[in-house]
């Protein structure tokens, strides 16, 4: 059972922006940003953050929302869409050409056509309204873990002909130039050529880039699979090769 005390020892307010720590601030808190501007669910979303030891910072407003986000470089960002002066598509447009922070979107448009619009545009997960608070922050974890599992590699830099994969720094280059990719994206790149020449079927993709935590379905990696395909396709790399009726591999 949740206690109704909130447990924050600190924090800044303004009409648009508000920042809390744990109570215990012994280390660095991984750092959770709230782009919502229903107060009374953000506030409750923030509570249950603070419960499981995060840092929260809540946005109210679009535009004040992208330079906290390249101020602070959150670990995730859970996304409303329809926001004052700013709505999360643009936002999302925005923080994708320059940061792979992961990005949930709390929404709620429940067509599928919303879900896919928003995981094309590089989102990483999608939770309709109204949702569990348990559900939300287990999916937060799941996207902090994986994060952490890619950060950690030690790899060198794959190089496929003029494509080299860099794990450390989360880069893709032909002939140096970087090619603009989504986490997920990243990920899945990533993921499909290290294991080179061996087919995965959609479920194994979503269980090991997505995770169980990530609670996407079968067209959530036909979209991201058609997306890197198409970037990788304008610098004439076509190294993902579809197996019919079975998956995906990477051939180069």
């Amino acid at each position: 059972m949740y206690s109704n005390t909130r447990p924050t020892t600190q924090n800044t307010r303004s009409r648009y922006h508000a920042t809390y720590m744990p109570a215990q601030r012994e280390y660095m808190k991984d750092l959770v940003m709230i782009i919502e501007d229903d107060k009374e669910l953000s506030e409750i979303m923030k509570d249950y953050l603070l419960r499981e030891d995060y840092a929260v910072e809540q946005v109210f407003d679009g535009n004040l929302a992208l330079n906290e986000i390249k101020r602070t470089q959150p670990k995730v960002i859970l996304l409303d869409i329809m926001l004052p002066n700013l709505d999360g598509i643009e936002i999302i447009k925005e923080i994708r050409g320059i940061l792979n922070i992961p990005v949930i979107v709390i929404s709620a448009k429940s067509a599928e056509s919303d879900k896919l619009i928003m995981l094309g545009l590089g989102a990483d997960d999608y939770m309709i309204k109204p949702f569990s608070m348990r559900e939300m922050t287990a999916r937060v974890k799941g996207q902090i873990r994986r994060e952490n599992i890619f950060s950690q590699k030690t790899d060198k830099a794959k190089v496929f002909g003029d494509l080299k994969i860099n794990s450390e720094n989360f880069k893709a280059t032909v002939n140096e130039v970087e090619i603009q990719l989504t986490a997920k994206e990243f990920k899945l790149l990533d993921f499909l050529t290290s294991n080179q020449g061996r087919v995965f079927t959609k479920q194994q993709l979503m269980d090991s880039v997505w995770g169980y935590d990530g609670f996407v379905d079968e067209n959530t990696v036909s979209v991201c699979i058609a997306r890197l395909r198409e970037k990788l396709a304008a610098f004439n790399i076509d190294g993902i090769k579809t197996v019919w009726g079975v998956g995906y591999k990477w051939q180069d």
